[in-house]
């Protein structure tokens, strides 16, 4: 069963911040699946055929960057 719910992508390498985000998209009716890393987003952008949007943090320190 397909859910209606939209699927988020959300890269941000700041976990606090990356946890109130999602709380917050989630309250706004999102589905929120989190990577901490340039790296770990692609990984999980290419196993999921269903993320709908990505909202990537411009600087991710050290790792690959959102633009």
């Amino acid at each position: 069963m397909i859910s209606d719910k939209r699927t988020l992508l959300l890269v941000e390498d700041n976990a606090i911040i990356a946890m109130s985000e999602k709380i917050a998209l989630e309250k706004c009716g999102y589905n929120v699946i989190l990577a901490f890393t340039g790296k770990e987003a692609i990984d999980l952008f290419d196993a999921d055929n269903y993320i709908d949007l990505i909202l990537m943090d411009v600087d991710l320190g050290n790792d690959i960057n959102g633009p």
